[in-house]
């Protein structure tokens, strides 16, 4: 096949997926905190607080370590094309558009590596116009799982390829874009390695990644428990609630924009998509009725691990659910779908070596055609805010309803109850006479000059504790308590005139974190070079 049109195909597949985000203004969407995330990002990363970790208005405004936790990939990308210049709105659509093609060429390079060019298109299609990935865009806003989803097969290939830069940079960039689509993608990564007989680039792979990552893994795995995490399990969180019916995952064709609900009727698809299961299963089928098929060491077990992961979103599964306490955090059971369709979108690849050449051209086209006619009016939104604005997106009302989204997923645990309203603009005295005469918080810092006119005064600051902040009152190391309501920071003073300095600060496991981090990617560096000089 001409590489001229191969590439045709592969970017105005692309576009197919995207160019509805290339229009002005704005898509309706689930998780519609994206730009308010962003922005807070960006003013995380101007106030000097590299690695972003706590974000200063997030909590209903009293602050938390939202990045701490949370996969900083999608929101580093768009800061980086919001640099340039673009609003805050347009950069978060250029992170869900930048996916639609890294996915489309990533599985492209990744199938026709086994199954040629033809192969490869074939499996570009089925995974990129795959509806569950029109969910995550489109439906969801699942920023994090749709760039997790985009690089898998960039992994895979350039692992394959042994392309030992490339490797590690996009499975760091995995690493670092969604920590559930990495809690399956590393054991299917370790299979495929192995059948490959690439284990040992594998490892060295997998530990260069895991130490350039180490500023950000190690505190989301070490400083979890010092938060409500537990609560991202309990009620509508609960997967219990949200398996999915063989009708749902098969048959249905319904579309929708709203909720997994409980039982068989949700607000949303959960369907495979018909070309996404049937072409596998006629593969698969196959290899036991037909002379060998190139490839077929990889078929099987990538089929049968597809059909695992659909297994393990249906309520049969419940046993091996409750056997993994770590499973809990998946929320949702159907977020197995994506190992299902990179699975089954890889080896259908191998599809096209059940023709003959001369008839090969024509079963290529005839799939294209038919998936996108079938999967394209999915990759639509719900509703479009053509006119719509950051002053708008992010004018008070919109910030005080964005920074209460997802505050109890990563609300430090230091107080007893959580915030039911935004934060005040400025401390809340508690006891004593106190005039704030100037008062500053940004992202990771605060100071104030004040007079107390009472021999003491006691003051609350709209800040939630996390460790660590170090305080000092004119000048002296001080130490301050933990308000027991809602685990804010509380200063007490003593009459007389003072100034206070608050700094966010790293704990130790950060600071192993942040230096391990630093000194791998300056050896990855120095080593690239080098190896390029060579």
């Amino acid at each position: 096949m001409n590489k001229y049109i191969k590439i045709t195909v592969l970017v105005l597949l692309s576009l197919i997926l995207s160019w509805r985000l290339f229009r002005p203004g704005y898509p309706s969407m689930q998780d519609d905190i994206q730009v308010f995330r962003l922005q807070q990002y960006d003013q995380c990363l101007k106030d000097g607080q590299i690695p972003c970790r706590y974000i200063a208005d997030g909590g209903l405004g009293y602050g938390y370590p939202l990045f701490n936790f949370y996969s900083p990939l999608p929101y580093a990308i768009a800061q980086a094309v919001h640099l340039t210049g673009f609003s805050y709105i347009n950069s978060i659509k250029i992170a869900f558009i930048i996916p639609s093609f890294l996915r489309v060429f990533g599985m492209y390079l990744l199938s026709s590596a086994f199954f040629g060019a033809s192969g490869g298109i074939i499996s570009a299609v089925l995974y990129a116009l795959a509806p569950y990935q029109a969910v995550n865009s489109y439906v969801r806003g699942a920023i994090g799982e749709t760039w997790a989803l985009s690089l898998i097969p960039l992994v895979f290939w350039s692992l394959y390829q042994k392309r030992n830069r490339l490797s590690v940079l996009f499975l760091s960039l995995l690493m670092l874009s969604h920590n559930l689509t990495l809690l399956y993608a590393i054991p299917l990564l370790f299979i495929f390695s192995v059948i490959t007989q690439r284990f040992k680039y594998f490892i060295r792979t997998f530990l260069w990644s895991l130490f350039i990552c180490a500023s950000f893994l190690l505190p989301a795995f070490f400083e979890k428990n010092l938060t409500t995490v537990s609560t991202m399990t309990q009620g509508y969180f609960n997967y219990i609630i949200h398996f999915v019916t063989l009708k749902e995952l098969f048959v249905s064709n319904i579309w929708g924009y709203s909720a997994s609900m409980w039982g068989p009727i949700d607000g949303l698809s959960f369907n495979i998509g018909i070309f996404q299961w049937l072409i596998p299963t006629i593969l698969f089928v196959s290899l036991f009725f037909t002379k060998k098929i190139k490839h077929s060491f990889l078929i099987i077990p990538f089929y049968l691990i597809g059909v695992f992961a659909l297994f393990l979103s249906h309520n049969k599964s419940t046993f091996l659910w409750q056997i993994l306490p770590l499973m809990a955090y998946f929320q949702f059971p159907w977020r197995f779908l994506g190992l299902t369709i990179f699975c089954f979108s890889f080896l259908s690849g191998g599809f096209i070596l059940l023709f003959k050449k001369d008839i090969k051209l024509s079963i290529l086209f005839s799939l294209i055609l038919l998936v996108s006619f079938i999967n394209y009016p999915y990759f639509r939104e719900d509703l479009w805010y053509s006119s719509l604005t950051d002053s708008q997106k992010l004018n008070s009302a919109e910030t005080i309803r964005q920074s209460g989204a997802g505050l109890m997923d990563y609300w430090p645990k230091y107080g007893q109850n959580y915030p039911t309203s935004f934060a005040p603009s400025t401390p809340t005295v508690l006891s004593g006479e106190i005039d704030f005469i100037k008062y500053y918080k940004n992202s990771h810092y605060s100071e104030a000059y004040l007079s107390v006119s009472s021999e003491n005064a006691i003051v609350n600051l709209p800040i939630v504790y996390f460790p660590n902040w170090d305080l000092s009152i004119d000048g002296q190391p001080a130490e301050y308590k933990i308000d027991p309501e809602l685990g804010l920071i509380q200063l007490e003073f003593t009459q007389g005139e003072h100034h206070y300095q608050l700094k966010f600060a790293d704990t130790s496991i950060r600071k192993i974190a942040n230096t391990l981090s630093l000194l791998t990617l300056i050896g990855f560096i120095i080593l690239t070079i080098r190896e390029k000089h060579l």
